[in-house]
């Protein structure tokens, strides 16, 4: 139970500081989603949440601006409202993903998947959308 916890507490601690410079995630909130698969109006911005299985999260609201998400698994999250301004996205899965009215300026999607990811009301501005699969039927 004890190396259980080590392991865990390690685990945290170098995802809670590896932020980027300005940007500093909250521990609490991020240990919040790595239980409980839920933060909604968190504050994980600058989070390394790379390769992270978040299927079906509930992250309505979140702050993940310059988060991490590459290789993530986010297939049926719910990020409605949530704030991803130049977050990195790269080889995401948001299949079936909820970004309605989400700010997405600046996110690298290079190699995402958004096969029926609900954008709808989301800012695009700047988004790099390269080698990204479902663009086509993108709502």
């Amino acid at each position: 139970m004890n190396k259980i916890l080590g392991v865990t507490t390690t685990l945290l601690s170098s995802l809670c500081f590896a932020v980027d410079a300005g940007y500093a995630v909250n521990p609490n909130h991020l240990q919040q989603l790595l239980a409980t698969n839920e933060c909604r109006y968190c504050d994980l911005s600058g989070a390394d949440l790379t390769g992270v299985d978040l299927r079906e999260a509930d992250l309505i609201g979140t702050n993940l601006r310059k988060a991490i998400l590459d290789e993530a698994d986010l297939t049926d999250a719910n990020l409605t409202g949530a704030d991803l301004q130049s977050a990195s996205a790269i080889a995401a899965n948001l299949f079936s993903a909820k970004l309605t009215n989400a700010n997405l300026t600046a996110v690298n999607f290079h190699q995402a998947i958004l096969v029926s990811t609900d954008l709808t009301g989301a800012d695009l501005t700047g988004a790099i959308l390269t080698e990204v699969t479902g663009l086509e039927e993108v709502r």
